[in-house]
């Protein structure tokens, strides 16, 4: 592992951007948030209107590689604010804001590997972050294979219309399905679901997986402690993604939590 001194993170909301800065200590952490204290150095303060010089920056930091960590709200650009580079761009850019994650995404790493940058996945230089395929705790319940398969039918559907990466099924009932807001946003609702809608004792399955044709390079689905605490909060029996395909945070607190609470984790590919 080299100190990544040619790597810059572009860095958004989450741990997973600082636990990259903190592996690859000589990388540039760009942030577009320039009221968020960042406790690391050579941070680059960055502003969504000026790329070009973003660009400008990262060539004068001998930058080569770029990784897109954690999740960027998206913005509004100012008019006055822009320079050259990205107001030659607005009127793609502009239309890919008012599409999904994906298409967004894929557009604006094209900009970087346009100007002579390599997109790497944080998977890529943290491989650690993965599961592999398997039971991470707990043990095969037949109870919850229904709802699996229930899961993953609803998710193929949702991927087409690039809306979430998550569902929740009970008893082969749909408790609630990620949207914009969010992973920990979805658990909260299921929790909040009235208990006449739900069968007592079973608890439901939360499934957690890339959308089809996901670019995984710079758009991989991350959980962590607070995913599986609020799962277990939502009395949910247990938490399943795909081998591979998610990165998992504090992968041992994570560990410790399911254990103390009798929740599965399993890492499988998708049944259909």
């Amino acid at each position: 592992m080299n100190d990544g001194s040619d790597l810059a993170i572009i860095s958004g909301s989450g741990k997973l951007p600082l636990l990259i800065k903190k592996s690859f200590k000589k990388a540039t952490y760009i942030t577009f948030n320039k009221s968020e204290k960042i406790p690391v150095d050579n941070v680059l303060e960055c502003e969504f209107e000026k790329l070009g010089s973003l660009f400008e920056n990262l060539k004068k930091n001998n930058i080569s590689r770029i990784v897109m960590a954690g999740a960027i709200s998206r913005p509004q650009f100012e008019r006055k604010k822009m320079d050259e580079y990205t107001f030659s761009i607005m009127p793609i850019l502009s239309a890919k804001l008012v599409r999904g994650d994906n298409e967004l995404l894929s557009f604006i790493a094209g900009e970087f590997e346009r100007n002579g940058y390599e997109i790497v996945g944080a998977s890529e230089i943290l491989p650690e972050l993965l599961l592999k395929p398997g039971f991470v705790y707990g043990t095969p319940y037949q109870s919850v294979q229904r709802d699996i398969i229930k899961a993953d039918k609803v998710l193929k559907m949702l991927s087409s219309e690039d809306i979430g990466q998550g569902v929740v099924v009970e008893n082969g009932l749909v408790l609630g399905i990620e949207t914009l807001q969010g992973t920990n946003e979805l658990l909260k609702f299921v929790k909040k679901t009235s208990s006449h809608l739900r069968t007592a004792e079973i608890g439901g399955v939360f499934v957690k997986r890339p959308k089809v044709n996901q670019n995984l390079q710079f758009d991989m689905p991350v959980i962590g402690p607070e995913t599986i605490n609020l799962a277990c909060s939502a009395g949910l029996r247990g938490l399943v993604v795909s081998p591979l395909s998610v990165i998992v945070l504090d992968q041992e607190k994570c560990l410790k939590i399911a254990k103390a609470n009798n929740f599965f984790i399993l890492a499988k590919e998708p049944t259909n």
